[in-house]
C-alpha cells in the first residue's frame, strides 16, 4: 500500500465529524451522517410526524426504505449529499415512496429504528457475512441495480481523457500557491560582539622625542606601533613618577595628551639624554663611507679588535658578561701585590693568563693557591671568586656538562665571606649558570636574592638583560622585548642601557616592527656614535632595518661596512646575499650576481648560498612570488633546478625567514610540473608551518589552484572518491571554500553524491540555488531534487520549488518539476492541490508514460472517490496501460486494476469487471490475502452476474485448497448458506 494511500486511510480515520446538510427549503428531508470506524449512522428528518418505513436488502450493496403510499408526498430530497468521509454508505436517492441507500461494500449488516416523531436512525455496520446474501426467490418490485430503473434511463455523458495544450516556451513552474513553509529554521540573533580584552598599560621604550607602544601582552600582529612625539612640558622628575605609578599621559601623534584608558594603553619613558656634545657629532658615524672590500685592511682592523679589551655581550646571553662586569671584581678591586708576596703575585699571573684565554693555566694556578693551609683569609677569597670566575669563562659553551663543578665552585666562593662585595657578582653568575641550563626556578631564586638583598649593585640591571637574551634565543621575542624594556626603564643611569636598547632594536626586528627599531637604532647611534667600533654587529642590524623600510642605500653602505670590517662573521653569507639584493633593486644586475656568486663560492651549504642559488635560478628577487610570474621563470631557469634548492633551504634552515618563501615557491614549482597532489600538501604544510605569515594567502591560493586541476581529472575519470579524499585530507579547502570555482563545487558535490555522502553534496549544491537561473544553479537543483526524492524528503521538495518558482524552465526541466512537487504534495497529505498538478500532467501527452502514469492514477482515485465511475474507469485504465508499457510500480499497477474492477462493477458491467479481476490476479500470488480476497470478489461478480455455476466454482475451489484458511472458511460459509438458503426455499415451496 502506498504511503500516499496510508495518508488518505489516516485523514479519513479522522473524519468523524458530524455533518450536516441542509435540503431545500423548510419543508425538505434533512438528511445527516455519523461515521465511526466501522460502522455509519443515516439519521432522515421528516417535515411531519408518522414516517414510518419497512427497511429491507434489495441488492448485494442496497438497502431500501419503503414509506406507505403518499408518505413521502411534499418532501423535497436532499441535494449534493457528501457521504466522501463515509466508511460504508455511498449514496442516497428518493424515488417516489422508497428511500435508496447504496453502501460501498457488500459485506454489511444493517438496523433501524425511529428516533421520536420525525426521526428515522439507520445503522450500517461491517459484517463479513453479508456478503453471502442472495435475494429471495421471486421477491417482486425489488430494485436490485443502482441507480434506481428511472435514473438509469438516463443518457450517460460522454466522458474523455483531459487533454493539457502545450507549452513549449520558457518559464516559472505552472503550480498551485503552495502552503506555507513546512520547516522553518529558528532565526538566530546576531552574535554578540566578542569582549574587549582589556589592553595591558604598560610602560614602553622612548627616546627623546618619545617613541610610544605597547608589544609585551599582545600578538605582534595586532600590537601598536611607536610614533615619534614631543616630549610633554612636565619635569623629567614628574614623567619618570608618572611611568613608576603607571598614570603617564600618552601623546597622541596630535600632540594632544590622552587618558591612561585611550589608544592602545601606551605609557612614555623617559631615558638619559643624549649629552650635548655627543648630540653635536651624533651624525658622524652615519656619514661614514663604506670602504672597499680590503681582506689585509680588515684583517690587520681584526688585529686590532682582537688585542682590544671584551666588548658587552649582544649576540646571545652565552658570551661572557657587558663591559666592565666581565672582569671578576678581584681584578678591580685586589690592590697591586707587593713583591715579596709571592702568593698575590702568583694570583695576579693567574689572572693575566685568563685575560689572555689560557684558562687551564689559569685554573691550575690558582687550583694551587686555594689548596694551600697558610693562604691569607683575604686573599683565599679572592683566589676562590677568581677561580669560579674561570670556570664560568672556560665552560661558557658547555655549562650542562660542568653544572656541578662550576656551581660549587660558586657556591664556594660566597661561603668564604656572604658579607663581601663580590658576592652579588657570584650570585649573578649561579643565575646566570642555572638560566643556561633550563633550571628556571632557581635562576629566578638567585636573581630575586640578588635583586632583594643587593638593589643598589651595579649587576642587578644585567638580570633583565640575560633574561632578554634568554628568551630571545628561544623565538620569544615578546617576552624578549620585555626584558629588555625593563632593563631601560628601571634602571636608566646604567651603564648597561646601551645593551638595552640594542637588545630592543634586533626584538622589534624579528617582531616585524621596523620604524620603531629605526627610531631606537637612531636613537644609539646618537647617544653612542662609535658604538660600531667595539660592537660591529650593530652595523648588521641597522642594515637590517634599514633594508626592511625601504631604505636600500642606507642598508647597502650598513653592511658593506659591516662586511669589510668582519668579513667571516657570522651570517656573512646572509649579508652577501642581501648585498645582491640591494644592487639587484637599484638595477645593478651585475653587481648583484657578483655577491651572490660570492656567496654561493663561498657558503655553498650555507642559507645565505641557498638564497643566491635560489636568485640566479630565478634571475632575480621574488619575495612576493604569484603563480603566473613563478610559471614564466620556471619556464626558462638559469641556475640549477628550483625544488631541489627550495628543498635544501626547507630541510636545513626551517627556522630562517627564508623557509616560508621556500615552502611557498616549492608549492608553486609542483603545480608548474603538475604534480597536483604534492603542490597541495606543500600548501597545506606551508598555512600548518606559518599560519600568520604574510605569504599565508598565496598558498591558499595555490592550494585552490591546485586542487581544481586535480579535481578536474579526476571527475573526468570519475574518481569521486579520491576526489572527496583530498578535500577531507586538506582543512585548508574547507577554510577557504569560497575561492574554489563553482565548477569545482558543484564537481565536488557530484562526488559526495556518487559516494553516498548526501549532506555533504547538498551543502555544496544547495548555495547555488538563488533567486535567479543559471547552468549551475540548474545543475545543483536536479541534484537536490534527485536527493530528496530518494530520501523521500517531501517537505524538503516543496521548499526547493517554492525557492526556484519563478525560474525560467524548459518544457522537459518543468514537467519533471512539476511532477517532483505533486508526488512530494500527495505524500505529505496535500491532496487538494496535488490533484491540480496530476490533473495538468494527467493530459500533458509529452509528458513520459513512467510520470503519466501516476497522474493518471491519482486522477482516477479522484474519481473514484466522488463516485465518478466513468471518469475512474476511463483514468485508470489509461494509467494501467502505461504502468505496463513504462514497467514502473507494479503495486500502482494492481491499484489501477482494482478501480478498474471497482468502477466496472459499480457501472454494472459485471463482464469488464470479471476481466479485470482476473487481470488482477495475474498480479498476485496464489495463496496471498489479495488473491484470496480478489477470489471472493470474482464470486461476487459471477453471482451479479447470474452466473451461479461459476460462483460455485469459484468458491468451491477456494474452500477445497485452503479449507483451515481465513478466506477458505469463508468461502465454505457462503457455499453452506446457500445451500440451506435453497433448501429451505424448497421446504416452502413444497409446503
Amino acid at each position: 500500500m502506498s504511503s500516499l494511500f496510508c495518508a488518505g486511510i489516516r485523514r479519513l480515520l479522522a473524519a468523524a465529524l458530524l455533518a450536516v446538510l441542509t435540503a431545500g427549503p423548510a419543508e425538505a428531508l434533512t438528511v445527516s451522517s455519523v461515521t465511526r470506524p466501522d460502522m455509519d449512522s443515516l439519521i432522515l428528518d421528516f417535515s411531519k410526524p408518522g414516517a414510518s418505513p419497512t427497511m429491507a436488502r434489495t441488492g448485494p450493496a442496497e438497502i431500501t426504505l419503503t414509506f406507505p403510499p403518499g408518505a413521502l408526498d411534499g418532501e423535497q430530497p436532499p441535494e449534493d449529499v457528501d457521504f466522501r468521509s463515509s466508511r460504508l454508505i455511498d449514496a442516497m436517492a428518493v424515488a417516489g415512496d422508497n428511500v435508496v441507500v447504496r453502501l460501498k461494500t457488500d459485506a454489511f449488516g444493517f438496523v433501524g429504528w425511529p428516533q421520536g416523531e420525525k426521526e428515522l436512525k439507520l445503522q450500517v455496520y461491517r459484517d463479513p457475512a453479508g456478503a453471502n446474501w442472495t435475494p429471495p426467490a421471486g421477491a417482486p418490485g425489488q430494485n436490485t441495480t443502482w441507480p434506481p430503473a428511472e435514473a438509469a434511463a438516463k443518457p450517460a455523458s460522454a466522458v474523455t481523457l483531459p487533454v493539457t495544450p502545450q507549452n513549449n516556451k520558457p518559464g516559472p513552474l505552472e503550480l498551485p500557491p503552495l502552503p506555507p513553509a513546512l520547516a522553518g529554521n529558528p532565526a538566530t540573533g546576531p552574535a554578540a560582539p566578542p569582549a574587549k580584552a582589556d589592553g595591558a598599560k604598560e610602560p614602553f621604550y622612548a627616546v627623546p622625542y618619545s617613541l610610544r607602544a605597547s608589544a609585551m601582552n599582545v600578538a605582534a600582529d595586532k600590537a601598536p606601533i611607536l610614533r615619534p612625539a614631543g616630549l610633554d612640558a612636565a619635569a623629567p622628575g614628574d614623567v619618570r613618577a608618572a611611568a613608576a605609578t603607571g598614570d603617564a599621559p600618552v601623546a597622541s601623534p596630535s600632540g594632544a595628551a590622552a587618558g591612561a584608558g585611550g589608544g592602545a594603553g601606551e605609557y612614555r619613558v623617559k631615558l638619559p639624554p643624549i649629552p650635548p656634545a655627543v648630540a653635536d657629532a651624533g651624525g658622524a658615524r652615519g656619514a661614514v663611507s663604506p670602504p672597499p672590500p680590503a681582506p689585509r685592511a680588515v684583517a690587520k682592523a681584526e688585529g686590532k679588535a682582537a688585542a682590544a679589551p671584551p666588548v658587552a655581550p649582544i649576540g646571545s646571553a652565552a658570551d661572557a658578561l657587558p663591559p666592565a662586569a666581565s672582569a671578576t671584581g678581584a681584578e678591580a678591586a685586589t690592590p697591586p701585590a707587593k713583591e715579596e708576596d709571592h702568593d698575590a703575585n702568583t694570583l695576579v699571573a693567574a689572572q693575566a693568563e685568563k685575560l689572555a684565554g689560557n684558562f687551564g693555566a689559569a685554573r691550575t694556578m690558582m687550583t694551587d693557591l686555594k689548596n694551600k693551609k697558610d693562604l691569607a683569609k683575604d686573599l683565599r677569597e679572592e683566589v676562590l671568586h677568581s677561580l669560579a670566575g674561570v670556570l664560568v669563562d672556560m665552560y661558557k659553551d658547555e655549562p650542562a656538562a660542568h653544572y656541578d663543578e662550576i656551581q660549587g665552585a660558586l657556591q664556594e666562593a660566597i661561603n668564604t665571606d656572604t658579607n663581601s662585595y663580590r658576592v652579588p657578582e657570584a650570585l649573578l653568575h649561579l643565575g646566570m649558570l642555572n638560566l643556561r641550563v633550563g633550571n628556571l626556578p632557581e635562576a629566578k631564586g638567585y636573581f630575586n636574592v640578588l635583586t632583594k638583598k643587593y638593589p643598589a649593585d651595579a649587576n642587578v640591571p644585567l638580570i633583565n638583560f640575560y633574561w632578554g637574551e634568554y628568551y630571545f634565543d628561544r623565538g620569544d621575542y615578546k617576552k624578549a622585548a620585555e626584558e629588555y624594556q625593563g632593563l631601560i626603564e628601571k634602571f636608566p643611569e646604567s651603564k648597561y642601557v646601551r645593551e638595552g636598547a640594542m637588545g630592543l632594536a634586533k626584538t622589534l626586528v624579528k617582531l616585524g616592527r621596523y620604524k620603531e627599531a629605526a627610531q631606537i637604532a637612531d636613537y644609539i647611534g646618537k647617544r653612542w656614535p662609535r658604538y660600531y667600533v667595539e660592537f660591529p654587529g650593530i652595523l648588521r642590524i641597522d642594515g637590517d632595518i634599514a633594508y626592511r623600510n625601504g631604505d636600500v642605500k642606507k642598508a647597502r653602505d650598513d653592511y658593506l661596512t659591516f662586511y669589510n670590517m668582519t668579513p667571516k662573521v657570522k651570517d656573512a653569507d646572509l649579508v652577501l646575499a642581501r648585498l645582491g639584493d640591494i644592487y639587484a633593486k637599484l638595477g645593478n644586475r651585475p653587481a648583484a650576481v657578483d655577491f651572490y656568486n660570492m656567496a654561493v663560492k663561498d657558503y655553498p651549504n650555507e642559507e645565505g648560498g641557498l638564497i643566491s642559488k635560489m636568485r640566479l635560478a630565478e634571475q632575480g628577487v621574488h619575495d612576493q612570488p604569484t603563480i603566473s610570474e613563478m610559471f614564466s621563470l620556471f619556464d626558462k631557469p638559469q641556475y640549477g633546478s628550483p625544488d631541489d634548492i627550495y628543498e635544501g633551504i626547507i630541510r636545513d634552515h626551517p627556522n630562517s625567514p627564508l623557509a616560508p618563501l621556500a615552502q611557498i615557491k616549492l608549492a608553486m614549482w609542483q603545480l608548474y610540473r603538475q604534480n597536483y597532489p604534492e603542490s597541495l600538501k606543500s600548501a597545506a604544510r606551508f598555512l600548518e608551518r606559518y599560519p600568520k605569515n604574510e605569504l599565508a594567502p598565496k598558498a591558499e591560493e595555490v592550494a585552490v589552484t591546485a586542487f581544481e586541476k586535480m579535481a578536474g581529472d579526476l571527475i573526468a575519470h570519475k574518481d569521486y572518491e579520491r576526489l572527496v579524499a583530498a578535500y577531507k585530507d586538506n582543512p585548508i579547502l574547507a577554510a577557504n571554500r569560497g575561492m574554489l570555482s563553482e565548477q569545482t563545487r558543484l564537481g565536488l558535490a557530484l562526488a559526495y553524491l556518487r559516494t553516498g555522502q548526501t549532506r555533504q553534496a547538498l551543502a555544496e549544491a544547495l548555495p547555488f540555488l538563488g533567486p535567479r537561473e543559471n547552468d549551475n544553479g540548474s545543475m545543483a537543483l536536479a541534484m537536490a531534487m534527485s536527493i530528496y526524492q530518494d530520501e523521500r524528503n517531501w517537505r524538503e521538495i516543496v521548499e526547493l520549488a517554492r525557492k526556484v518558482q519563478g525560474w525560467k524552465f524548459g518544457p522537459s526541466q518543468r514537467r519533471n518539476l512539476e511532477f517532483a512537487v505533486a508526488d512530494a504534495l500527495e505524500n505529505l497529505g496535500d491532496a487538494d492541490r496535488a490533484r491540480q498538478i496530476w490533473r495538468k500532467l494527467a493530459g500533458d501527452q509529452a509528458l513520459e508514460a513512467g510520470k503519466r502514469c501516476y497522474a493518471l492514477y491519482f486522477m482516477a482515485k479522484e474519481a473514484m472517490a466522488r463516485k465518478e465511475l466513468e471518469k475512474a474507469e476511463l483514468y485508470a485504465g489509461e494509467a494501467a496501460f502505461l504502468f505496463r508499457e513504462s514497467g514502473k510500480d507494479p503495486d500502482k499497477l494492481k491499484a489501477s486494476l482494482n478501480i478498474l474492477v471497482e468502477s466496472t462493477r459499480g457501472l454494472g458491467q459485471f463482464s469488464k469487471a470479471l476481466r479485470w479481476a482476473e487481470d488482477y490476479a495475474a498480479l498476485c500470488k496464489e495463496g496471498d490475502d489479495d488473491w484470496a480476497s480478489n477470489r471472493l470478489r470474482t464470486a461476487a461478480i459471477q453471482r451479479a452476474m447470474g452466473d451461479m455455476d461459476g460462483w460455485r466454482k469459484t468458491l468451491s475451489a477456494m474452500r477445497d485448497s485452503a479449507p483451515d484458511s481465513f478466506y477458505g472458511r469463508m468461502a465454505a460459509s457462503d457455499l453452506a448458506t446457500n445451500g440451506l438458503q435453497n433448501r429451505l426455499n424448497a421446504l416452502t415451496q413444497a409446503q
